[in-house]
């Protein structure tokens, strides 16, 4: 069965598309989180809607970044 699925590159290709999606957006958001604590900020502040402008803007760069790299490696 797994091997049919293979043969759907369109399901191929999103699945990376997403994985590493996920991969970039959880690393950003760590360094974020890690610098903000290191500077004193509140960590609760931070993830709480006060600090949502920042996180769509993670989200907006992770996109960014995720076609970057899908771009370099299929070429």
């Amino acid at each position: 069965m797994w091997h049919r699925i293979k043969e759907f590159h369109f399901l191929n290709r999103k699945a990376s598309w997403i994985g590493w999606f996920v991969v970039v957006h959880l690393i950003q958001s760590g360094l974020i989180l890690f610098c903000m604590m290191a500077l004193g900020i509140n960590p609760t502040l931070v993830v709480s809607v006060i600090a949502a402008p920042l996180w769509i803007a993670v989200a907006f760069s992770s996109k960014f970044i995720t076609d970057k790299i899908l771009t370099n490696v299929t070429n």
